[in-house]
């Protein structure tokens, strides 16, 4: 299998190492990755500023593999290389993108703000079935752990999925590993939920007196129903929650029929 890793840590993460490390030996793997840190940037991509390719010599010596560096953001590093750097030339489109594994959860709504998520949309918006793979911050376990869960689950979790036509749906898939894993954990297909944040923005004051502010603040999660990712990872069990691109409101649309 050619599979396509990115993420919106930046190509040094930890959670890119721990998947090449584990899929290198059995599949062919390309890193496009940003050159640093872009956590919260979403499906942006860059229209003005040039997009510098490096190729990235940590990862290339030690595995053996391609690893590109680009400074652009975490779609831009997919749609690059995709449409500009292979130029989506047949034979060497991945058969899968792996965004991750990104330092820290992407449930509910953070999937409106996640880098990680947008790299991955980007490549499904490219036709191309597409994992966003997170791990809760500061979890009982590491990444090389859930790196090997998803090279073991990546056939089931690719198996083919045919619509009413019989034509092969591509999928874009949401995987939230939890802080702890139940002693029974499973993989759980599941809805998005809702998470906000508590004190998301602090105020402070710069040496020079202008007022700045930065954002943090602690995930709320209440409110969700046991069917919803928030819900499942706060059980201990892995989340997995099918996204897709329409964000048509089909009730609306449907009562506004013939107004």
């Amino acid at each position: 299998m050619r599979i396509l890793i990115s993420n919106d840590d930046g190509i040094q993460s930890r959670g890119i190492e721990a998947l090449v490390k584990v899929l290198c030996h059995d599949h062919e793997v390309i890193v496009a990755a940003p050159a640093g840190q872009q956590s919260a940037k979403a499906h942006a991509i860059t229209v003005r500023d040039r997009l510098y390719v490096e190729h990235y010599q940590p990862l290339e010596k030690q595995y053996g593999i391609q690893a590109l560096s680009i400074a652009g953001t975490p779609a831009d590093t997919v749609k690059l290389y995709l449409e500009g750097i292979i130029r989506r030339e047949k034979a060497l489109m991945p058969d899968v993108v792996i965004s991750g594994i990104n330092d820290g959860s992407n449930l509910g709504t953070d999937i409106l703000y996640s880098g990680t998520v947008g790299a991955a949309t980007e490549g499904f918006v490219q036709g191309v079935d597409s994992l966003a793979v997170s791990l809760e911050y500061n979890a009982g376990y590491e990444f090389d752990f859930v790196a090997k869960c998803v090279a073991d689950k990546l056939p089931e979790l690719l198996a083919g999925r045919e619509d009413e036509s019989g034509r092969q749906v591509r999928q874009l898939l949401n995987i939230n590993f939890p802080q702890q894993l139940a002693p029974d954990y499973k993989w759980v297909w599941c809805r998005q939920g809702v998470r906000d944040y508590c004190n998301a923005y602090e105020r402070q004051q710069a040496e020079d007196g202008r007022i700045f502010y930065t954002v943090g603040g602690t995930p709320l999660v209440t409110g969700n129903s046991q069917d919803t990712d928030v819900a499942v990872t706060c059980r201990g069990d892995i989340a997995i929650t099918p996204l897709k691109l329409d964000k048509t409101d089909f009730s609306v649309l449907q009562s506004r029929a013939g107004v």
